[in-house]
């Protein structure tokens, strides 16, 4: 089968190689150059005859500033006209020849005009060669005030001693009768564009009347050959011709060769179909003689497709079955040689595919419904976690409220009574042993020993919070703790803590347990602030948005390293970091987020955010 598929690949890649491959390339690729470099000739004879045509009529205004008769401070204007005349009459310049001054001022023209007070210098190529000095030509642009379309030829105007004194200068018609008879007088055929362009693409000449003073469909490419200087050979569309046109869009060969005396350039333009009809011509009998080789390898093909490809493709089929996991259809070649047994193999191996993908089909089923098991497990654990933490905190406050409640029913009132017996002996004291010193430092220490009791009480279970709200209980324990030891605070609330169910809804918090939170979050932030940080003054806000509540603790101290503190906490158990994680717990417990910000000597920022 090896051999068969070499002998009869080879030999109809050698009819067709050898019978297209070397020939046509050869043959059409010198044709086409040929052809090409054919109309490139063809564009700078043209471009080399305008050129001519340009310098002598710019010699013709050199003639003026030769002829020695141009000198404008003796009045005097007939040498000045005679030599206009004579410019004139043997020049292209058919509108006019002009005199300007060194200021752009129009001093004469021929033929004479009625008025001759203009002034050119806002004319860019005027204003040119009065910088440069060297002779220019301009594009296609229109005069002021006349919308007269013209062309300007300029040279330095010198007088009898040589010195420049202004410019000479002739306007050029641009539908000038020698320009498109030069074009005109070249045989083309009638789809071939020969044209004059300047270099803002306006067409100056063209065997096409109708073209002229029209904007060529190139003018941008055309342009950036007119200032470069360069000659080009390459394709373009015919895509801007007018629509009353019978010429279809035609795919055509640009040839351009620029002016060297004026900023314009000569394109000629032709439909491919004419410039490379040899180049054509030979590919036509190129392409019978492949069909006709390929015509031999097709039947070639065929013989072989029924013998070998045939039972190949049946295979490559059955792969790509295998490939995109469709293992039910069975392969089905009956043969006897080496596909055959290929067929037998990828059968066998479609059979054990079978029936590993349905065991591991049945593994993942199971897998899928573990995984979904240990997950709703987890997520119970998680709930169940959740409210022993919402229970722990809630047991912490009932037992906070029960040792307030028994300090002041009991111990306080325990304590008012020895006040009142100590006052009472104090009243009554005689001579005898007891000092009214000795009973005067008890007193103290009694009124001390109640007042720290009632603090107590008060940091335990602040009333003012049940009493007075959030606000109140925050401003109380802010100069309780720093105002009371001369730390100075700021604390600042914005808007209003939105209604709140009393017991909390399914997904939201209740008001209790959500200022009781934000209380404790920031009386363990200002104590440690009091214990360590050893701050001057401290910033509190509290701000209520639609769906959350923000809070925010900073303060001037000496600050701390965030990462050592949490690593020391999860490896030694340090208890003095346990506000720390006490905060972010509560925080956690309402679906919050706790940030705290903090380097050494740089001061701390702590900021939560709840949501409602």
């Amino acid at each position: 089968m090896q051999k068969r598929i070499i002998l009869l690949v080879m030999l109809s890649m050698l009819i067709i190689l050898v019978s297209l491959g070397i020939i046509s390339q050869l043959s059409v690729n010198n044709s086409i150059e040929r052809s090409l470099e054919k109309r490139l000739m063809l564009a700078s004879i043209i471009s080399r005859y305008f050129d001519y045509i340009l310098e002598t009529n710019l010699t013709r205004l050199y003639d003026i500033s030769i002829s020695g008769r141009v000198d404008f401070s003796d009045q005097d204007w007939v040498p000045e006209t005679v030599a206009l005349k004579t410019a004139y009459e043997y020049s292209i310049f058919t509108d006019r020849i002009f005199l300007l001054d060194r200021h752009g001022n129009v001093v004469l023209n021929y033929p004479l005009q009625e008025s001759t007070k203009v002034n050119l210098l806002s004319i860019p190529v005027v204003s040119r060669i009065m910088g440069e000095g060297k002779p220019l030509v301009s594009d296609v642009f229109t005069m002021e005030p006349t919308k007269k379309k013209v062309i300007l030829a300029l040279v330095p105007l010198k007088d009898k001693n040589g010195e420049t004194i202004g410019v000479a200068g002739g306007e050029i018609n641009p539908t000038n009768y020698l320009f498109n008879q030069m074009i005109k007088s070249i045989p083309t055929e009638t789809t071939t564009f020969i044209e004059l362009v300047d270099s803002q693409g306006i067409i100056i000449a063209s065997n096409i009347p109708k073209r002229i003073l029209t904007c060529s469909d190139h003018n941008q490419f055309l342009g950036k050959l007119i200032a470069t200087r360069q000659s080009s050979v390459s394709t373009c569309h015919r895509c801007h011709l007018e629509a009353e046109s019978p010429q279809p869009r035609t795919q055509d060969m640009l040839a351009f060769s620029p002016l060297s005396v004026a900023p314009w350039g000569v394109s000629l333009r032709e439909p491919q179909e004419t410039v490379f009809s040899p180049a054509i011509t030979l590919r036509r009998n190129f392409i019978i003689l492949g069909i006709i080789a390929l015509g031999a390898a097709l039947v070639l093909a065929m013989g072989m497709s029924r013998s070998i490809v045939r039972p190949i493709q049946l295979l490559i089929q059955a792969s790509k079955r295998l490939g995109q996991g469709d293992l039910h259809e069975p392969i089905a070649i009956r043969s006897r040689d080496e596909t055959g047994v290929l067929a037998d193999s990828f059968e066998l191996m479609r059979q054990k595919l079978a029936a590993s993908l349905a065991r591991i089909q049945r593994q993942n089923v199971e897998l899928e419904q573990r995984v979904q098991e240990r997950t709703e497990e987890l997520e119970l654990s998680r709930k169940k976690l959740a409210g022993l933490y919402r229970k722990n905190i809630s047991v912490q406050e009932e037992e906070r409220k029960r040792i307030a409640r028994e300090l002041h029913d009991e111990t306080s009132q325990s304590l008012n009574a020895i006040l009142i017996s100590l006052d009472t002996l104090n009243m009554v004291q005689d001579q005898g042993d007891v000092s009214s010193t000795h009973l005067q430092k008890l007193r103290k220490n009694v009124v001390a020993t109640l007042q720290g009791i009632h603090q107590l009480i008060k940091d335990l279970r602040p009333p003012v919070l049940d009493d007075l709200g959030l606000e109140s209980a925050i401003r109380w324990m802010l100069e309780g703790h720093l105002g009371t030891r001369g730390i100075g605070y700021f604390f600042e609330t914005q808007g209003a803590c939105p209604p709140l169910p009393s017991n909390g809804g399914k997904g939201a918090v209740d008001s209790a347990t959500l200022e009781l939170t934000l209380f404790r979050v920031i009386q363990e932030a200002v104590i440690n602030i009091v214990k360590h940080a050893d701050a001057k003054h401290v910033f509190v806000s509290l701000v209520f948005h639609e769906s959350c509540v923000e809070a925010e603790i900073e303060d001037d101290g000496r600050g701390f390293d965030v990462a050592s503190v949490y690593t020391t906490l999860e490896t030694e158990r340090d208890t003095s970091s346990f506000g720390l994680l006490g905060m972010k717990e509560r925080v956690a417990l309402l679906d919050g987020r706790l940030t705290i910000c903090s380097r050494p000597n740089e001061g701390t920022h702590i900021s939560l955010i709840v949501p409602f």
